[in-house]
C-alpha cells in the first residue's frame, strides 16, 4: 500500500508542477500581449496627434 501512495503522491506532484508551468507561461504571454496592445494604442494616438497638428481646426467664437 505504501508504494501506491508514493506513486499517487508523485503523479499528483507532477500534475501540480505542470499546471504551475502552464500558469506561468500563460501569465508571461498575457503580459506580452498587454504590452503590444499598449504600444499599438500609443502609436495610433501619436499618428492622430500628428494628423491634427497638420490640419488645425478653426474655432469660431461668437
Amino acid at each position: 500500500m505504501t508504494g501506491q501512495y508514493t506513486a499517487l503522491l508523485l503523479i499528483t506532484s507532477a500534475i501540480w508542477v505542470l499546471l504551475w508551468f502552464g500558469y506561468r507561461q500563460n501569465k508571461i504571454n498575457d503580459e506580452i500581449k498587454k504590452k503590444e496592445k499598449e504600444e499599438r494604442i500609443n502609436a495610433k494616438v501619436q499618428r492622430r496627434k500628428k494628423l491634427e497638428s497638420l490640419y488645425p481646426t478653426n474655432k469660431k467664437t461668437v
